[in-house]
């Protein structure tokens, strides 16, 4: 969410991992990328990949709220961004 990506890129932006393992379950979203491979057009058309264009939508992916990062990823030392 919200990073560049360069042109090495596929358009597809994502690869199968076994086969079909999975594609109808997973759920692979992007939100507001730029840079040269950041464009959807060509990409997977799998159910579960999402071009997300709601903002609190995309809050629900944040280290603040997905994975309540603020209460443990201080002690660690890396860098980071609750939100968007």
């Amino acid at each position: 969410m919200q990073s560049y990506l360069d042109a090495h890129v596929d358009p597809k932006g994502w690869l199968e991992w076994d086969g079909d393992f999975a594609l109808k379950t997973l759920f692979y979203g992007e939100y507001q990328n730029e840079g040269p491979g950041a464009g959807t057009a060509g990409r997977v058309k799998w159910p579960g990949y999402h071009v997300i264009t709601d903002r609190s939508v995309a809050m629900q992916f944040t280290v603040g709220l997905f994975i309540q990062g603020g209460n443990w990823l201080k002690g660690t030392g890396v860098a980071y961004n609750e939100g968007l």
